[in-house]
């Protein structure tokens, strides 16, 4: 078998990528890629022509072909002569069902009635899928095979706490609390100096075109101490760093060799888009801060994907100025991790945080878990599939409604889970205290996290259950394509 795969994103424009639309589609397809390729022979492609291209060589030497788009149903490619199947990850309790600015393809049921099949990364959405589409659709709920990447930096048997130095590298811009000289007087604007108007005296001599040694006695005594009020300190915000392209060469040949940065005590980990609001990380800093307020040991390592560094530094330090002072550390890293660096940076944690108000998978999470690191979240969305109190300290949440992220009309037509922000809080502390004074409860957890996440996330566990639907694709394409096509009108 042949199995065509393509994102929107590759392997080139990633960097330069992370924290725009769908960026996280490339890392979704990289992690199927071990389960695909027990399956066929994989390809990837760019192009619809391509696609087309492949299909007929294939079919003509009697392989079948498939061909994997992992993108949002209303970004895949329709009308292809390859059978079409979308791997999409929905965070959301209903599906978009309007057709705005005139496109069908924006009802997700009449872009799903023209592919072949879905694979949904939750069970939640494969059952909205299920509801919508008539019977004998292809659609099954698969997470990402993350597990055997990570398996390694674990162990069956959990891992014990750690709270000496450890090191990690990274090569982007590096945001430490400590070394801010944070203060919230330094985001008031000071009140200009009151200008007086010159002294008679020398307005008359300006004026009357006076030598300058008649003229500088007067007006040495006038401005007296301006200089004083220049050195004034202006604030940390000005301290801040520079714009990543300021400091960063955009020659990958001359880029910034890796630092080794050094983290002790409990640490907290969170990855994330800084211009996703579903992620909460205001409210994360805020807990964090003000859980460990008075508590050295205790570091938030924040790693912030996303491509612009002035989209959210001003914001950040700001609210670091406001939370002023605290004892705990908060690590900001801007940049891109390679995969070794990336284990490194797992190792070097204690927690995974999570306070998301929804989430279509998650990765990051399932890596840590997968490395047996326990977790902080909230149980629900595609969280829901996989987390429990066994591996995680589970927030508490409602449900708010909210309107599609991409829905141009704002209407709300489904919903998220809001943040119940002291159970944040208090997961912070009770999970800092297991690991301080409760060691055999941490490596528990983290025996549940390596063991649960095995059999949730390996490989051998996706694998099987993509080649049953693999078959039931290819059997229903065979089918005339009017049995599960849904009418353009009543999209529209």
């Amino acid at each position: 078998m042949i199995i065509l795969v393509g994102s929107k994103i590759d392997q080139a424009s990633i960097q330069g990528s992370l924290g725009k639309p769908e960026y996280s589609y490339f890392f979704l397809m990289k992690d199927f890629l071990p389960a695909l390729e027990r399956l066929g022979r994989v390809l990837l492609v760019k192009s619809t022509e391509e696609i087309d291209r492949l299909y007929e060589q294939h079919r003509a030497a009697g392989e079948e072909v498939v061909f994997f788009s992992f993108s949002p149903p209303h970004q895949a490619p329709l009308g292809l002569s390859c059978p079409t199947v979308v791997v999409f990850a929905w965070e959301f309790d209903s599906l978009p069902s309007v057709a705005w600015d005139g496109n069908p393809q924006n009802d997700w049921r009449y872009a799903l009635a023209n592919l072949q099949g879905a694979i949904c990364t939750s069970r939640e959405t494969a059952g909205l899928v299920e509801h919508a589409m008539p019977d004998g659709f292809p659609v099954i709920a698969l997470p990402a095979p993350v597990w055997d990447r990570y398996a390694y930096l674990g162990s069956p048997d959990g891992l014990p706490i750690e709270l000496g130095e450890r090191e990690f590298p990274f090569a982007g811009i590096v945001i430490d609390s400590p070394t801010l000289g944070l203060s919230a007087d330094g985001l008031v604007r000071k009140p200009e100096p009151v200008v007086e108007p010159p002294e008679p005296e020398i307005e008359r001599l300006l004026l009357s075109g006076a030598p300058r040694h008649l003229i500088w006695p007067l007006s040495k005594a006038l401005f007296k101490g301006w200089w004083r009020e220049m050195r004034q300190p202006l604030g940390p915000l000005l301290n801040a760093p520079l714009p990543v392209e300021a400091v960063a060469p955009q020659d990958p040949a001359a880029a910034p060799k890796p630092q080794l940065l050094s983290v002790s005590g409990v640490v907290y980990t969170t990855v994330l888009n800084p211009a996703d609001g579903r992620k909460n990380w205001v409210d994360l800093v805020t807990a964090f801060c003000w859980a460990f307020k008075y508590t050295e040991n205790a570091t938030l390592l924040l790693k912030m994907t996303h491509h612009d560094l002035e989209h959210y530094r001003i914001v950040l330090m700001t609210l670091l100025s406001r939370l002023a002072p605290f004892r705990c550390r908060v690590l900001v890293l801007h940049g891109f991790l390679e995969d070794t660096q990336y284990r490194e940076f797992i190792r070097a944690s204690t927690y995974y945080v999570n306070a998301s108000s929804c989430e279509g998978l998650c990765l990051p999470l399932m890596e840590f878990l997968s490395s047996a690191k326990p977790v902080i979240a909230p149980k629900h969305t595609a969280m829901a599939d996989y987390l429990n109190d066994q591996l995680a300290f589970v927030l508490q949440t409602s449900l708010e409604p909210t309107c599609w992220p991409h829905d141009p009309t704002g209407m709300m037509f489904t919903h998220k889970h809001r943040l119940n922000w002291q159970s944040l809080v208090e997961a912070f502390r009770d999970s800092h205290q297991v690991a301080l004074s409760d060691p055999a409860r941490y490596q528990a957890m983290s025996r549940s996290a390596y063991q649960q996440m095995q059999h949730f996330a390996a490989v051998e566990s996706v694998s099987e259950p993509l080649m049953r639907f693999l078959d039931e694709v290819l059997l229903s394409a065979s089918k005339p394509s009017q049995d599960l096509r849904i009418d353009r009108s009543l999209a529209e």
